[in-house]
């Protein structure tokens, strides 16, 4: 193999490998009505991911008096092995400005064929819609991320 040829494949997997790690997680926006989950959505960026996992039922319950609100999404596992990725909620108000206190990456592995729910509790009374965002699992970068 000539050195351009072998220059040149090496470009293109450096190429390919860094457009893999800058996938885009796959999102489930939903909007929460007056008395549970009014409209949601499915944004699958990272297709690989989206046959490995799929959203599932979205409940809603009242947490306290002052009328906050606790989620719990179920995501399953629709393969035949182990699948570890990370998953991030995100909290926004009525006019779409986020209200999270905290939207750092968690682990988790959900085994073969299995099912669970992830929970969060909105972070005040305005928060009117959230995103459960899932992605395969980032190292720890200098900045953090």
């Amino acid at each position: 193999m000539t050195r351009n040829k072998t220059v040149a494949l090496l470009v293109m997997a450096l190429g390919l490998a860094a457009s893999c790690a800058g996938t885009a997680p796959n999102v489930l926006h939903v909007q929460l009505g007056p008395s549970g989950p009014g409209s949601t959505t499915t944004e699958i960026n990272d297709g690989v991911l989206g046959r490995m996992l799929s959203f599932q039922e979205v409940t809603v319950k009242p947490v306290g008096g002052d009328g906050t609100r606790q989620v719990q999404v179920t995501i399953a596992n629709t393969t035949s092995r182990d699948v570890a990725f990370e998953y991030r909620f995100v909290w926004y108000d009525g006019k779409g400005f986020e209200v999270s206190s905290l939207a750092a990456w968690l682990p988790a592995v959900l085994g073969a064929g299995e099912s669970r729910g992830f929970v969060s509790t909105a972070p005040g009374v305005d928060a009117a819609s959230f995103r459960l965002m899932v992605r395969m699992p980032h190292g720890v970068t200098p900045a953090g991320t």
